[in-house]
């Protein structure tokens, strides 16, 4: 019966992004588990925690540098967020699209000039009611000076499509 004894943690060179974990029963078996081009190798015991957690602050300690998480959207040739993924966008590639790092953004959005934007319900101050949608940056929709902002998709709709909400779903 073998016992695993380290990790092998592999993690993108440039970017520090968590790549793999690798659980190793026998230290002849390390050199089975080299980097890919792009990437660097952590050699960790498991006397503590390794979870994706604790993996990222053992990079973090190694490098110096904190790691980013690693979430990436999946846009397609139009724009339009179509999934997310963990990937390295300087080293994967997807077959649906061009892989954007970002933490918010989801199917959906859609991500133009280098800005995820979502569709947004305006409502109007004294109806409270939605009247309008924008397309407004993910990261900092609340940046203009309508009171009510709501997601589309947390709002009903008229029969033209238009947005229509008791505001209830506020952000």
């Amino acid at each position: 019966m073998a016992f695993v004894t380290r990790l092998v943690v592999i993690y993108a060179t440039g970017s520090k992004i968590l790549r793999r974990k690798i659980f190793v029963d026998d230290d002849s078996h390390l050199d089975l588990h080299q980097p890919g081009a792009g990437e660097s190798r952590l050699l960790l015991l498991l006397s503590g925690p390794f979870d994706d957690a604790a993996c990222r602050a053992a990079i973090a300690a190694a490098t110096g540098v904190e790691p980013p998480s690693g979430r990436c959207c999946i846009v397609d040739d139009e724009g339009s967020v179509v999934g997310v993924c963990n990937a390295d966008p300087a080293l994967d590639a997807h077959p649906a699209g061009q892989l954007v790092a970002h933490d918010l953004a989801g199917p959906g959005d859609r991500y133009r000039y280098g800005v995820f934007i979502r569709d947004y319900a305006i409502a109007d101050d004294s109806s409270r009611q939605a009247s309008t949608s924008a397309w407004l940056p993910i990261d900092n929709p609340l940046a203009l000076t309508a009171t009510s902002i709501l997601q589309v998709d947390r709002c009903d709709k008229d029969e033209a499509g238009s947005p229509r909400s008791n505001a209830a779903a506020t952000l």
